[in-house]
């Protein structure tokens, strides 16, 4: 076991926590020990027997048995000795206070041991006491907080203190056993910074899976005020977040593979990819910082694959307001400007298809049979004994039900025009009054019409017509009187 192996449950595993066993106990003690504790399990007496810091919730007898097995193995013994308390001297008044439920008592004592081999000692209890608080919580409080922040502060003049680490190096030689040699301890030293990151980083990617997101950022920054390296820091953090990674890896490959055999599901397999890639990515962006590399490779490669996939189903199938619409989603994930530009480009490029294939009043797919054609002239030029002009065609792409809206309303426009010369004929004639209220009310009935069947934009919108216009183009076919 290295420390590399520790988790947030590391209290819940440690076998001096779980048998109240003292860090020195033999062999025989702690055979003694243990058989004493579970007779009382098998008894029904699990708990009365507390140890120094007990758990909230009790431990039950394969807990037990599991801290048997971890006190065998000296390295694994050594770690739990680590994270466990020691005696600062052999009449240990702060122990007793503990062992009291008097906490606050201990703590004084330990802040005020005096330096050396009993201070350093004490500064460790502390570390590990703060530590135990800090974990012993299922959701980030504000006194875990502080305990997290003190237990990094306590944890930092342990790693650098060479008499502690000196006391380490003599309790291993004491266990004397062939795995404990100086080397051992030596790297336990070089990995605690480390192991106490990962188990921080581990909390934060767990608080965000379970949706606690204040807890994650709290996670975080309790790592990056640790005094730690910044690098040291990011790996801790990377490595917690490395099955989201993966996911996301592993889920653009698929796509990748599943796009090859049916490129015309492309807009299926894109958005199939970003609806189950956005909680990983989300897992990520709120531990670690905007401008992370794993934020960044994150994101541009889901852009890319999505691309790919969206690519393949419009050159397959034309159907570009489709892919416009995932293309947007995929510019929102990707962070390089390349991967930007690149999606950017094909946004552009499926835009302008779409204008072009897309009715211009409504924006539905447009109907060949149904485009509208307008004819232009400009540049007219009157000479003494001719004239000129230029002329243009424009076609402005249509849907079907545009076109019959469009003829429907030409009908009523013809049938008001009537209407009205219809009733301005009857008020002259001097019709009864009733009669000429009817003709207006259809008047106004007929205008209504022609106002609900009007199209969704002027025809003096769409860009070619707007250009001309502005160039002082008319509609028509010739000047008049040519």
């Amino acid at each position: 076991m290295t420390l590399a192996d520790l988790k947030p449950d590391l209290y819940r595993q440690n076998a001096f926590r779980i048998t109240g066993l003292p860090v020195r106990a033999t062999a025989r003690e702690v055979r003694r020990h243990t058989d004493r504790l579970l007779l009382m399990e098998r008894l029904g007496k699990a708990g009365t027997t507390q140890g120094m810091l007990p758990p909230e919730r009790p431990f039950d007898e394969d807990a037990m048995q599991r801290a048997v097995q971890r006190l065998r193995d000296p390295v694994v013994r050594l770690v739990d000795e680590l994270f466990w308390l020691w005696p600062v001297n052999g009449d240990d008044a702060a122990m007793a206070a503990l062992l009291r439920g008097e906490p606050d008592d201990a703590l004084h004592m330990w802040e005020h041991t005096e330096p050396g081999p009993a201070g350093a000692v004490a500064t460790h209890n502390l570390a590990v006491f703060f530590l135990v608080k800090a974990l012993e919580p299922d959701e980030l409080d504000d006194d875990s907080l502080r305990s997290w922040r003190r237990a990094y502060a306590c944890w930092a003049e342990v790693i650098a203190d060479d008499t502690f680490w000196d006391l380490v190096r003599a309790r291993a030689e004491e266990i004397d056993d062939p795995r404990l040699t100086a080397r051992t301890v030596r790297r336990m030293r070089d990995d605690l910074p480390a192991a106490l990151l990962s188990i921080s980083a581990q909390l934060a990617a767990r608080a965000v899976r379970e949706g606690r997101l204040r807890d994650a950022r709290r996670h975080a920054g309790v790592m990056s005020g640790s005094g730690q390296a910044s690098q040291l820091v990011d790996d801790a953090l990377r490595a917690a977040l490395e099955p989201e990674a993966s996911r996301m890896k592993a889920l653009c490959e698929g796509a990748y593979q599943q796009l090859k055999p049916d490129p015309g599901r492309g807009d299926e397999i894109a958005e199939r990819l970003l609806d189950e890639a956005k909680p990983l990515l989300r897992v990520l962006t709120e531990v670690l910082p905007d401008d992370h590399w794993a934020v960044r490779d994150a994101g541009d490669d889901l852009a890319h694959a999505a691309l790919a996939c969206v690519v393949a189903f419009v050159n397959t199938t034309k159907e570009n307001r489709r892919a416009l619409d995932l293309l947007d989603h995929a510019l929102a994930l990707a962070v390089t400007d390349p991967v930007r530009d690149r999606v950017q480009e094909n946004i552009d490029i499926i835009s302008d298809n779409l204008s072009l294939h897309a009715c211009f009043f409504c924006g539905r797919d447009a109907d060949p049979s149904a485009v509208l054609v307008r004819n232009m002239f400009g540049d007219v030029n009157r000479l003494q004994w001719r004239t000129t002009w230029r002329t243009a065609t424009i076609q402005v792409p249509r849907c079907a039900r545009c076109k019959g809206r469009a003829a429907r309303r030409q009908i009523v426009i013809t049938a008001l025009v009537l209407l009205v010369f219809v009733t301005a004929i009857a008020f002259v004639a001097g019709v009864a009054v009733e009669f000429g209220l009817i003709l207006i009310g259809l008047d106004v009935l007929l205008l209504t019409q022609v106002v609900a069947f009007a199209p969704g934009r002027a025809l003096e919108e769409f860009p070619p017509v707007r250009d001309l216009l502005l160039k002082r183009w008319t509609f028509g076919d010739r000047p008049r009187g040519t």
